[in-house]
């Protein structure tokens, strides 16, 4: 789940949408990339208290374990078994919303990035190969 904002109402909220799994009032988790263990003391789904949640429900998480001085909006709840990932550089398929006048989209160009509730600057470092938007073919 990953975290798009937190609030102080008694301990720690953390609130995000569930991408993937499931998630049962009092699991171990796994905040990532800080990969601090937290407790899920409760779970609230639109305002209603929840035992558990699936893919796709909007939810808010009371955590033990952690403050919320140390929770960015963009970490990740994960399982303590199979935490996710973290990487510094993965391939992308791009899809050019806006490109300046008289800009050049090559390998070094400065782009935004934005996934879940993060926009972050990032560096495309090699272009692979175009593929025609009209047929989805290279």
């Amino acid at each position: 789940m990953p975290i798009i904002d937190k609030f102080k109402d008694m301990g720690t909220v953390v609130m995000g949408k569930v991408e993937s799994g499931t998630m049962h009032e009092g699991d171990s988790l796994l905040v990532m990339p800080n990969k601090a263990q937290v407790k899920a003391l409760a779970i609230y789904c639109d305002e209603d208290k929840a035992i558990r949640a699936g893919p796709g429900e909007n939810l808010q998480v009371k955590l033990s374990g952690f403050e919320e001085e140390d929770i960015l909006s963009g970490f990740v709840l994960c399982s303590v078994a199979k935490p996710i990932p973290t990487v510094t550089e993965f391939t992308a398929q791009l899809q050019i919303l806006e490109l300046l006048e008289n800009a050049i989209f090559t390998a070094r160009y400065k782009a935004v990035l934005h996934i879940h509730s993060v926009v972050e600057e990032c560096e495309i470092v090699e272009l692979l190969q175009q593929i025609d938007p009209k047929t989805r073919n290279p």
